[in-house]
C-alpha cells in the first residue's frame, strides 16, 4: 500500500493550489491539492507526523502588492490544510478568515455561506469533510482568479507549492526515510511551475519577490532531480528546507 501511494505521488507531483496541466503541446502535468500530499506523507512517514508546529500560520493580511497577496493566498491554503490535519480548530478558522481576506483583496470573494459551512463543521470536528468542503473552496476561488488575474492565479499556485515544500522538508527534515522522500521528487513539475513563472507579466517578473522564485525552483529541482527509483538524500531534503523556508518567511514578511 505504502509503496502504491508512494508510485502515485511520484507520478502525479506534488503541492499545490487544486490542479494544473501543461498546453496540449506538452506532457500534461498533474498537481494534487495539498490533502492529497498531507495524507501521503503521514502515511508514508516511520510513524505519524506531528503536525502541530510545522507551520508558523501567518495571519497577516495587509499587503498592497498583487503578487505578495497571491503567494501569501497559497500559503495560507496549504496552512489551513495543515491545521486541519493537525485537527486544530482554531489555527482553522485563523487560516480560513486571512484566506478570505486576501481573497477578497484579488477580487475573488469567497462565498460567505460556503466559509459559514465549513467553520460549523469544524466546531463540530467533521474534519474529513472540512478538507472536502476546502479543496472545493480552493478550486473555485482559482477559477474565479484564471479569469481575473493570470499573474495573480500563477502565483496563488507557486505559493501553495512553496508552503506545502516547506511544511513536508520540515517533517523529513526530522523524521527521515526514504520512501517519504519520493513525495518531492518531481523535476517536471518544478520545470512546469518555472515556465509558468516565466509567462507571467514583466511588471510582476520584476517584483522583488517573484524574481527570486524561478532561480530558487531551479536550484531545488536540481537537488530533487535524482535517478528514478532512488531517494533523496537528508541532506538535500535539508538544502531544500532552507530555501523553502527563507522564501515563505520573505514573503510572509514582505511591506508591499
Amino acid at each position: 500500500m505504502k509503496r502504491h501511494i508512494a508510485l502515485c505521488i511520484v507520478l502525479c507531483s506534488i503541492l499545490a493550489f487544486g490542479s494544473v496541466s501543461a498546453s496540449a503541446q506538452q506532457e500534461k502535468v498533474f498537481v494534487p491539492s495539498a490533502r492529497l500530499v498531507f495524507r501521503a506523507l503521514d502515511s508514508l512517514s516511520k510513524s505519524k507526523v506531528t503536525w502541530k508546529g510545522l507551520s508558523s500560520y501567518s495571519r497577516t493580511s495587509t499587503y498592497n502588492s498583487r503578487y505578495t497577496i497571491a503567494l501569501n493566498l497559497g500559503s495560507r491554503v496549504s496552512d489551513a490544510f495543515v491545521a486541519s490535519q493537525a485537527k486544530d480548530d482554531e489555527k482553522f478558522v485563523q487560516m480560513a478568515l486571512t484566506m478570505s481576506e486576501l481573497a477578497t483583496k484579488l477580487g475573488a470573494e469567497i462565498d460567505a455561506t460556503t466559509n459559514q459551512k465549513m467553520l460549523d463543521l469544524v466546531k463540530a470536528a467533521n474534519w474529513n469533510e472540512v478538507r472536502n468542503m476546502l479543496d472545493k473552496q480552493q478550486e473555485e476561488t482559482k477559477r474565479k482568479l484564471n479569469r481575473l488575474d493570470k499573474d495573480a492565479s500563477v502565483l496563488v499556485v507557486v505559493g501553495g507549492w512553496l508552503e506545502g515544500l516547506h511544511i513536508t522538508t520540515k517533517a523529513l527534515s526530522t523524521n527521515y526515510n526514504e520512501n517519504a522522500s519520493s513525495i518531492i521528487a518531481s523535476p517536471k513539475l518544478l520545470d512546469y511551475l518555472i515556465g509558468e513563472i516565466g509567462n507571467v507579466s514583466t511588471s510582476a517578473r520584476n517584483h522583488q519577490i517573484v524574481r527570486k522564485l524561478a532561480p530558487a525552483l531551479t536550484e531545488i529541482k536540481n537537488l530533487v532531480n535524482v535517478e528514478k527509483g532512488k531517494p533523496i538524500s537528508q541532506e538535500n531534503i535539508k538544502k531544500i528546507y532552507n530555501i523553502s523556508s527563507g522564501l515563505v518567511k520573505e514573503i510572509e514578511a514582505s511591506k508591499d
